[in-house]
């Protein structure tokens, strides 16, 4: 099968930031378009609520480091807090916890 290309402008903070997420996903950008356009396809939609998100499920940029730095240290089986019956005790922690 042959392959064409997309070329998409990015603000450039912004495809290093999606770069950096999809890294500790392990997918690359282009990997990651390939499987937002098959879902596309396969589901005939957006495969996402196009709405802003709930505040109690917002994360500010320090409770983003930590979730992140706690998935290293799961990966290197260290100390991790937890586990968390709910979303919102996750973020209670989050929120309480020193970076």
């Amino acid at each position: 099968m042959s392959s064409q290309t997309l070329e998409v402008s990015l603000n450039p903070a912004l495809k290093k930031k999606a770069a950096k997420v999809l890294d500790g996903l392990g997918l690359d950008l282009e990997s990651a378009v390939r499987v937002f356009l098959t879902k596309v396809v396969a589901t005939h939609s957006i495969p996402f609520a196009l709405a802003e998100e709930p505040e109690p499920y917002r994360f500010t940029e320090r409770e983003t480091k930590a979730i992140l730095a706690a998935k290293r240290e799961a990966k290197k089986a260290g100390n991790v807090s937890g586990p968390f019956t709910t979303p919102e005790a996750l973020i209670s922690h989050l929120r309480k916890a020193k970076p």
